[in-house]
């Protein structure tokens, strides 16, 4: 009689498991296998848009003989921007609607009179694979599941008929971590486009994002 019970006990407990295991596999399976359409990779990109607090480097290179490589360092934390390209940085406070340009080799910082939201150009880069994806003007395919520069992605394509975009997207906050432009012309030569982007997100701090200090330079008013 007790062997009976045990049994009866047993079998219910067994469906438990069988369901939890199942249920894992899935997950498992939809994260890792399952292919993302255009409307899941679009949910996936726009977690971008509440990024407040990053550390971002993006390296640009070109086929292009006459165009050299890039690297822009960019820093942004509650409303403030440090960035920095080749000798020029700039400071943009958005509250206090305040741009300075500052050349490091001249000494020269040059403020402008009139506010030009660098935050906001930023903001609209890192929300590139998000305005593509809302385009009807590419057709979207989907590749794989990729890691690069140690992060996981997911990997697919828009296309039209003279430009190719192949992007890799972190799958965890759906920020570019690479991406690849290719541009053909009818009768020219394919020009292709690499860009890698290295970041952190909030890991900025205040005194990252602080006004510079601009003892000893030129101050030019434009």
């Amino acid at each position: 009689m007790n062997e009976k019970k045990t049994f009866i006990l047993a079998v219910p407990t067994v469906i438990i498991i069988i369901i939890a295991i199942v249920g894992i596999s899935l997950i498992f399976y939809n994260r890792n296998f399952k292919k993302m359409n255009r409307d899941d990779v679009k949910t996936l990109a726009q977690k971008v848009a509440t990024i407040d607090n990053i550390s971002c480097e993006i390296a640009i290179e070109s086929s292009e003989e006459n165009v050299e490589s890039s690297i822009s360092d960019y820093k942004l934390k509650d409303g403030k921007l440090i960035s920095k390209i080749d000798t020029f940085e700039i400071y943009d406070n958005k509250d206090e609607q305040s741009l300075i340009q500052i050349d490091r080799d001249s000494k020269e910082a040059y403020v402008y009179s009139e506010y030009d939201s660098q935050i906001d150009d930023f903001e609209a880069m890192l929300c590139t694979a998000e305005k593509l994806l809302e385009s009807n003007d590419y057709e979207y395919i989907f590749k794989d599941y990729e890691t690069v520069n140690g992060v996981k992605c997911v990997a697919f394509s828009l296309s039209n008929t003279n430009t190719t975009f192949d992007i890799w997207l972190d799958k965890s906050n759906g920020m570019i971590v690479k991406m690849v432009c290719n541009y053909s012309a009818e009768g020219e030569k394919t020009i292709s486009t690499t860009m890698l982007y290295r970041y952190k997100i909030g890991s900025v701090t205040d005194e990252e994002v602080q006004k510079p200090n601009l003892e000893g330079y030129t101050i030019i008013d434009l």
